[in-house]
């Protein structure tokens, strides 16, 4: 899973998929990459140390 520029990370084979959420991101800048076809659902939180602030 990356967070970005769809046109860049796009060219690595990383999209958007139906049903993979990360609350506060518009759905176009948070793909994903499978390795195995399968497609990943769900809400992604990160860990609490991502939302350190300083």
């Amino acid at each position: 899973m990356v967070m970005g520029d769809p046109g860049y990370y796009g060219r690595f084979g990383f999209r958007t998929r139906d049903g993979l959420v990360l609350p506060g991101v518009p759905a176009k800048y948070f793909q994903a990459l499978s390795f195995d076809g399968s497609s990943p659902r769900g809400e992604v939180r990160c860990h609490d140390g991502f939302d350190a602030q300083g």
